[in-house]
């Protein structure tokens, strides 16, 4: 065992970062919470995320841990994390293999021979396999386990994959769910050890000799409730438990999220059924020190896991995928929202577009000078300035706004300009950290999920509030925690579509993957509605709305100066 000597105590929580490695040869890294150096507690393990790490565990391994628990989370080899492997070697079997390894280390370190597994999404098919074979495993708790792999990812893709791959069709390096792997060595394997179907879910969960929980999510996209139950059915000692109002992302509804917490937290210390009322005698850690252990956990994941490529890079190409977005219901409503909370535009009016992409708020502008122009032709033309990181968005805004003049014929239609700029170069001060506006000239400012995406989004709203004017309107917004993309994407499928357009919209979910993927690592980081708001009165900024939008995975918040 290698232990780091970096930790942050929260209350009596302590977190030891832990190396070990499995049968493979590969280092896993992983955290143990606990409280004290008690080792007679009950151990609980929670497998991460297919995609994610044990970063994302950290809150529930908190709230487990003072709750008189001990708690090992770790990252899988070849994935995301810390853990030795690249993601294009992710197998299914060796996620299996990772959770015997951690048994390992805890049976050798600890003396431990009685452990509680937690596992979520695709990784609960993995804990399942894991528990239906070690009789360490003494208790599995599903949160919105995939049971049918073949049957999610073709809900996902719209196509059988694992029938394609055995027809002969082959992918070699592609992204499956939003992680780049050898998709044919990825599908090959998880169909010889049968963990692609129903029937070997079936076969495991009748093997199992312990308690399965099963936490059904209600609105669940990817999981059919009935094909849950045939596998609760098949295990005696399972039972399945409805999370209301929940999606495949528990945690993107956070009174859910909440209630899953304090019900996982007492299926661990009991036998019996969870109480109506759970919270009662349960205990929270400490807030403001979660939080430090969960920055310098995200820091520790942005030292170790540098993107390949450059933002310039990956928002050019993600730029791209973003035109089956933008027809969608969800994306249409947000952009109503930006809308309202946009006017009204006084005549005249300087509008700033931050981050501008592919020009849909500049489209809006546009119009709402066409309309007003229609009621008064001798109104003050305005002036609409984009501004963007990449050379993509500026063209497509300006093929955009181009075809928009022409249809307007003889109208006078607003000023335009276009400039490409790095926000994240504001953060040098100067004259060189400074966006090239006078104080005070825009009459309203939209910068549409931009600030997620930056080192430092306070530099942007500090340059943001100088160049308002007294007055004036600033809109912004950002992905929430823990977002689920595939709700929007489900529901443009809705639609009638093409073949290419249904690839597109493949490939924007996997881009939406990788932005997950770069919040997960630490190199982005999505706000909450009381966070946002946050950030915008801390820049000398007065908070006048704030609503969800964009199928209610996005935050956005309305101010003045």
């Amino acid at each position: 065992m290698i232990a780091d000597q970096y930790h942050v105590k929260t209350g009596q929580i302590r977190t030891e970062f832990v190396q070990f490695t499995n049968q493979a040869g590969l280092k896993l890294a992983a955290c143990v919470d606990a409280v004290g150096e008690s080792r007679s507690r009950p151990w609980v393990l929670i497998a991460p995320k297919y995609g994610e790490t044990k970063k994302s565990n950290l809150q529930l391994g908190y709230h487990l841990a003072a709750n008189g628990l001990n708690v090992l989370r770790f990252d899988h080899t070849n994935h995301v994390g810390e853990s030795e492997g690249e993601s294009l070697d992710f197998r299914l079997p060796g996620a299996v293999a990772d959770i015997t390894a951690c048994l390992d280390f805890l049976s050798d370190t600890y003396e431990v021979r009685r452990v509680i597994i937690i596992a979520n999404s695709l990784s609960a098919r993995c804990a399942l396999r894991a528990a239906a074979n070690d009789e360490r495993i003494v208790k599995f708790i599903s949160v919105a386990g995939v049971v049918n792999l073949l049957a999610t990812m073709s809900e996902i893709y719209r196509e059988d994959i694992f029938s394609q791959y055995r027809a002969g069709r082959r992918w070699g390096v592609t992204n499956f769910l939003g992680l780049e792997v050898q998709g044919d060595r990825f599908l090959e394997s998880a169909i010889t050890d049968q963990l692609h179907d129903l029937t070997g879910t079936l076969a495991d969960a009748a093997k199992l000799r312990v308690p399965l929980i099963c936490f059904f999510a209600e609105r669940d996209l990817w999981v059919r409730r009935e094909e849950v139950q045939q596998v609760v059915a098949a295990n005696p000692a399972a039972q399945i438990i409805l999370v209301p109002a929940a999606m495949h992302e528990v945690r993107e509804n956070p009174r859910a999220a909440e209630q899953l917490f304090r019900e996982v937290i007492w299926s661990c210390l009991h036998d019996g059924p969870c109480p109506l009322e759970v919270s009662a005698g349960l205990s929270a850690p400490d807030k403001k020190l979660m939080l430090a252990q969960n920055r310098g956990e995200r820091e520790r994941m942005r030292r170790s896991a540098m993107p390949a490529e450059s933002e310039q890079e990956f928002w050019s190409a993600y730029l791209k995928k973003y035109p089956i977005l933008e027809r969608s219901a969800d994306y249409q409503d947000y952009l109503q929202l930006l809308a309202q909370f946009g006017r009204p535009l006084p005549p005249g009016a300087l509008v700033l577009d931050a981050g501008c992409g592919n020009g849909m708020f500049g489209l809006w502008v546009l119009r709402e000078a066409r309309l007003r122009q229609g009621r008064d032709a001798s109104a003050l033309p305005l002036v609409y300035v984009g501004l963007d990181l990449t050379q993509r968005g500026l063209t497509d805004a300006m093929t955009k706004h181009v075809e928009e003049r022409r249809a307007a014929a003889q109208e006078s239609l607003p000023g335009v300009q276009y400039s490409m700029i790095d926000f994240d170069l504001l953060d040098q001060g100067g004259l060189a950290g400074q966006l090239p506006f006078a104080d005070d000239t825009f009459d309203l400012i939209c910068c549409s999920l931009v600030l997620s995406y930056l080192k430092r989004p306070e530099a942007l709203l500090r340059e943001l509030r100088r160049v308002l004017k007294p007055g004036g309107t600033f809109v912004a917004s950002s992905l929430k925690p823990h977002c689920d993309l595939s709700v929007i994407y489900h529901d443009s499928l809705t639609q009638q579509l093409t073949a290419d357009e249904l690839e597109a919209g493949r490939d924007l979910l996997r881009a939406a993957g990788q932005i997950k993927l770069r919040e997960e690592i630490g190199h982005y980081a999505f706000f909450s509605q009381t966070e946002l708001a946050g950030l915008v009165l801390d820049a000398g900024l007065k908070l006048r709305d704030t609503q969800l939008s964009l199928g209610d995975q996005a935050v956005v918040v309305k101010a003045s100066k």
